[in-house]
Formats: structure tokens, C-alpha cells, sequence
């Protein structure tokens, strides 16, 4: 099984935003045969708000070459309520582990910024992987939290709490 290095992306990592800012747009045309993003342009010129610290952070995975594999964001909702955001792994790292290792970086990572409960938002029509996975962490069905700009699109948002995670 390959391995790979995770690390917080800052402001002054240079290459780190830029492979950031490739993995997120490679997940938004993955995803555009099913979601409009209008937002995305924006989201990659100003990386990394609103992932940066102190309420938020993105986490980026690279093999051992150095190649730039995936990637996950936590931002703050509100109050003590934060959002798993981007979870994206390249198709070719997919079924190492890698989403899984992600989520619990994104969930030890939110621990520490001091939320208590997560939330993520999904496409049932074309991630069904991704939401077997947050199943089997413990995530579970919640209201919608989200406007999102692709109201015609079936969404499945589900929450965790991170009481149950966080030591």
C-alpha cells in the first residue's frame, strides 16, 4: 500500500496552495457533470481563506515522490460547528486509504481548532464512496446547512460529533 505524507497548507507554502488550488479545480470539473460551482473561482483566489487559521485549515497529501494525491478542508459554520470541505483524492490514488486518512486528519484537525460538531455536504449521485466512508466514521443525516448555488441537485448533508472522536 503506497504511503503518504499529510500536511497543513499556510499562506507561505507556496506549492502547497498550488496543488491545493489544481486538486480543487480538478474535483470541481469531477463534479461538474452534476453541480454548477459557481463559487469555485473565487474559493481558489483567495486560498487559503476561508481554510486558514486560526478557524479552519486545508490538509494536503503527497506520495512519496512529492506528487500531490488529495486533499481536505475544515472551516468554521459557526459558533463551534466547522465544515469538512474539498475532500478530493485523484483518481488514481483512490482505494489506498487515502479519503479515509484524509477525513481523520480534517476530524483530529477540527478537534483541535476546538469544534465540536462536523458537517459535510454531498452528492448521492455521484459520491457514493465518499459517503459510505463518512457513514462508516459515524457521520449522520442532518437538515440542510448550505444554500448551495446548485439547487437542483439532490445534496445529502450530514454532521458528526466530534465528542466521539476527539480525545
Amino acid at each position: 500500500m503506497p504511503e503518504f505524507s499529510l500536511r497543513q497548507v499556510t499562506a507561505e507554502d507556496q506549492f502547497g496552495l498550488s496543488a491545493v488550488r489544481d486538486l480543487i479545480a480538478e474535483y470541481a470539473e469531477w463534479l461538474a457533470p452534476f453541480v454548477t460551482h459557481t463559487t469555485i473561482a473565487e474559493e481558489l483566489a483567495s486560498l487559503p481563506a476561508p481554510f486558514a487559521s486560526p478557524t479552519g485549515c486545508f490538509i494536503l497529501a503527497t506520495d512519496a515522490n512529492g506528487r500531490a494525491c488529495g486533499c481536505v478542508g475544515v472551516m468554521r459554520h459557526e459558533g463551534s460547528v466547522c465544515e469538512v470541505k474539498r475532500l478530493y483524492v485523484r483518481p488514481e490514488c483512490r482505494g489506498s486509504g487515502l479519503g479515509r486518512e484524509l477525513l481523520a486528519s480534517s476530524l483530529d484537525a477540527a478537534c483541535a481548532l476546538g469544534y465540536g460538531i462536523a458537517l459535510v455536504s454531498s452528492v448521492p449521485a455521484h459520491m457514493e464512496a465518499a459517503i459510505h466512508m463518512y457513514e462508516q466514521v459515524g457521520f449522520t443525516p442532518t437538515h440542510r446547512f448550505e444554500d448551495h448555488t446548485h439547487a437542483e441537485v439532490e445534496m445529502l448533508y450530514l454532521r458528526f460529533d466530534l465528542g466521539d472522536w476527539c480525545p
